[in-house]
Formats: C-alpha cells, sequence, structure tokens
C-alpha cells in the first residue's frame, strides 16, 4: 500500500499538478427581506417579516456563515488559521446586507482557536471589512457617477433594437402596473417584483391570485435580462465592469512574481450584489441568463502547472445556495484553462481602461460646451442690452434736441393739479 502511494504522488508531481496562487472571489449577500415592497403588496406590513426591509435574515447570515467554512477548505493551502492582513483582503460595498454578509462569511473562514479566543463565551474574533460610499465606489457598487457611461447608456436604451426587444413585454408590463400600483417601464421594474415574489414564496406568504398567470415563468425571462444591460455594449462594460477586473488582475499578476520574491495578498474577497455578479458574467460574455440567486459566487483563480511552470486563469461560478463546487466555466476563444497573456490581451477592453480619465474627459467636453453656450448667451444679453441703452440715449438725444428748438417765450406744458 504504502509504495502504491507513493507512485500515485510521484506520478501526480511528475505529470504536473496543479495549485491555486491567488483567488478572487465576488459574491452575492445572502438571504434578505424585500428592499422596497410595491404599492399593493398584501405583505407590505413590515412587522410580518422577521427584519426591517432589504435586511440580512438568520437565513442569509447561516448561508455566509456555511460557504465561509468551505472557502476555508478550498484555501487551505493559501491562507493560514490565523488572520494574516498580508493574505486577504476584503471588501463589501457600503450596504448593510453586503457588509453583514461579509462579517458572517468570516466567521466561517476565521474561527478563533487557541490565543485567537478573546471572548470565552463568543466564538467569534472581528477581521476588518473595507468599504467605500457608493456614490464614490467605481470599483465594487459601480454607482460612482461617469457621464461617458450615461451617455453611451442611454444611446442603448433608445436604439431600435433595444426598445423593439422590450416591446415584447409591453402587454406583461401593463399587466403588473395594474395589478401591482407601479408603473412598470424597463426590465429593472419587472425584476424588482420578480425578487419581492420570490422571496414572498421563500418565507411561504400566499402570493395574489394575478401572479399566477405570470409568476414565475412569465417574467423570470425579462427580469434576468436585466442583468445584461448595465453592461450591453463594449463601451459600457469597460466603463462598468473595467476598473474591477483591473484590479483584481493586477493583483493576480503580481502573485506570479512571488517566486522571484515577490508580495501579494493570496486571497480577495468582495461582498456584493446579484447585478454584481450578472455585471461581471456579462462583461466577460459568460452570463448564461439565469438570475444570480443568495450567495451566488463568481471565482478568479490564478492556476500554476507545475509541468510546464505555466500560469493559468480559471474562472469558476457557482450559482446555488447549496455548498457545491462550482462550474468551471468556458473562457470564450480561450477554454476552461486561459493562459494569463492571452486572458489580458482578450479582456484588453476591459483592462485597459482609464476611468478617472475617461469619465472626466466627457465631464471636461461637458463643462466646455457649457462654458462656450455660457459664454455665447452674456455675448447675446451684452449685445442685446448695448442696443436698448443706444436706443434710449438716442431718443434722450432727439428729445433734448427738440427741447433747444422751442421758442423763449414757450415752455413745455406743465400738469396742473386739479
Amino acid at each position: 500500500m504504502i509504495p502504491l502511494l507513493i507512485i500515485i504522488v510521484c506520478t501526480t508531481i511528475t505529470f504536473g499538478d496543479e495549485n491555486v496562487k491567488f483567488a478572487a472571489i465576488v459574491f452575492r449577500h445572502g438571504d434578505r427581506t424585500p428592499i422596497d415592497p410595491y404599492p399593493k403588496d398584501p405583505w407590505k406590513n413590515e412587522s410580518l417579516w422577521p427584519v426591517k426591509f432589504g435586511e440580512l435574515t438568520n437565513i442569509g447570515k447561516m448561508q455566509h456563515y456555511a460557504l465561509g467554512k468551505w472557502l476555508r477548505q478550498r484555501y487551505s493551502n493559501l491562507l493560514s488559521r490565523d488572520f494574516d492582513p498580508s493574505q486577504i483582503y476584503v471588501r463589501s460595498t457600503d450596504v448593510d446586507c453586503t457588509l453583514m454578509s461579509a462579517q458572517a462569511n468570516l466567521a466561517g473562514l476565521y474561527p478563533p482557536y487557541g490565543s485567537n479566543v478573546w471572548n470565552s463565551d463568543l466564538m467569534w474574533q472581528p477581521i476588518p471589512v473595507h468599504t467605500v460610499p457608493e456614490i464614490e465606489d467605481e470599483i465594487l457598487a459601480m454607482k460612482k457617477p461617469c457621464l461617458a457611461y450615461d451617455k453611451e447608456y442611454e444611446r442603448l436604451i433608445h436604439s431600435k433594437d433595444f426598445i423593439e426587444r422590450q416591446n415584447k413585454y409591453r402587454e406583461l408590463m401593463d399587466y403588473l402596473s395594474v395589478n401591482t400600483g407601479m408603473k412598470v417601464e424597463s426590465y429593472y421594474d419587472i425584476d424588482d417584483i420578480y425578487s419581492t415574489l420570490y422571496i414572498e414564496s421563500l418565507y411561504n406568504f400566499t402570493l395574489p391570485n394575478w401572479t399566477h398567470s405570470v409568476y414565475p415563468d412569465k417574467m423570470r425571462e425579462p427580469a434576468c435580462y436585466s442583468f445584461t444591460t448595465q453592461t450591453g455594449t463594449p463601451l459600457l462594460s469597460r466603463l462598468k465592469v473595467g476598473p474591477l477586473l483591473k484590479h483584481i488582475t493586477t493583483h493576480l499578476v503580481s502573485a506570479m512574481s512571488v517566486e522571484s520574491g515577490g508580495k501579494h495578498r493570496r486571497v480577495q474577497m468582495f461582498s456584493a450584489h446579484d447585478l454584481t455578479v450578472g455585471n461581471i458574467l456579462n462583461a466577460l460574455g459568460m452570463y448564461d441568463g439565469n438570475c444570480p440567486c443568495y450567495t451566488s459566487a463568481v471565482f478568479f483563480e490564478l492556476i500554476l502547472d507545475n509541468s510546464t511552470s505555466t500560469h493559468y486563469v480559471r474562472i469558476s461560478y457557482r450559482n446555488s445556495t447549496d455548498i457545491v463546487e462550482p462550474i468551471i466555466m468556458d473562457i470564450p476563444h480561450c477554454g476552461t484553462k486561459c493562459p494569463v497573456k492571452k486572458f489580458m490581451k482578450l479582456y484588453d477592453n476591459l483592462l485597459s481602461v482609464n476611468w478617472e480619465y475617461e469619465c472626466s474627459k466627457q465631464f471636461s467636453a461637458l463643462l466646455g460646451a457649457s462654458f462656450v453656450i455660457g459664454l455665447c448667451i452674456f455675448i447675446s444679453i451684452y449685445i442685446a442690452h448695448k442696443i436698448h441703452f443706444a436706443r434710449v440715449y438716442q431718443q434722450y438725444r432727439q428729445n433734448l434736441a427738440y427741447r433747444n428748438m422751442l421758442p423763449p417765450t414757450e415752455t413745455p406744458l406743465k400738469m396742473v393739479d386739479a
């Protein structure tokens, strides 16, 4: 038995085993209550729910705690049992349910032991989670204002193809508008209602009769299609997902230099939303049309093939609340293992983004246009005033000349009091 084991081990090493040298995980938060129930929702009374609207539930906490324990097993070769800030970096969007999901996840990833137990009544240890206000976050929340993005998005949603496709759901939108009491005009509106109904069904609330003819079947496709619109063109993908993918690949490439003495974090974790996951997959050309569920996660892994000393990028996706192995994705035009250089070349449109410059460039152009328009308005007002005062002055001169021409005995008429 022992010789056989040695042969198996040697064979594995000789013929090339693979090691994960770096991993970045982007996941959706866990189970939460509805964010904003529709006006006619019979279950919109917040007191009927276990927590306030939009907050992480105990189920959601357990989902991420379980995911954290699974990540501990998966990346035990990358992360020590003790928390080390040089090994891992965790970032969340500035939203309660994502911040709490990250903390629950880390509770499973770093269970305290030995000297790490600082309170015998609380088997938990604090691990830092970093965040940025959404309005300032172009990387993870993807909500920092960008005029260039807004301009391209307006062009997309007013394009003929987009309007024709959306009009296929006009009857559904009208039906939902009547029965929900909200004006349904877009894929996002459909998804908001779909998400609320989905959560209510999870909590065994009886759905209204009107939902039976449309939920889930007729609503699922347009609701899930909403996850493609924010990255519906190459430019939208570049400005929406480019900063995050550039951030991840920068650290992935740094991990390749560790053999030559370079230092890098081994794991990056990003706690975000279904829209974040959908945006990433669609920008990469991997979105399958299914809505990302709670704790859905995209895995970016740097793989070292020891037999060839070649580094590859592997992307996996898990769209399940169950603890199951993620599906290894087929990277378009590269396969399930993509050489790093080829991966960088394939996604150059995303990775070459200079977000601040490209967005500020549009802003500068707008400022320039505003300045020109403002200057033209000022000049027009100035000329109008000059013409007006010239006429007034000319009239004054004419009146003065007329008064000077009167005979000495004649004087202008005066008003006499009645």
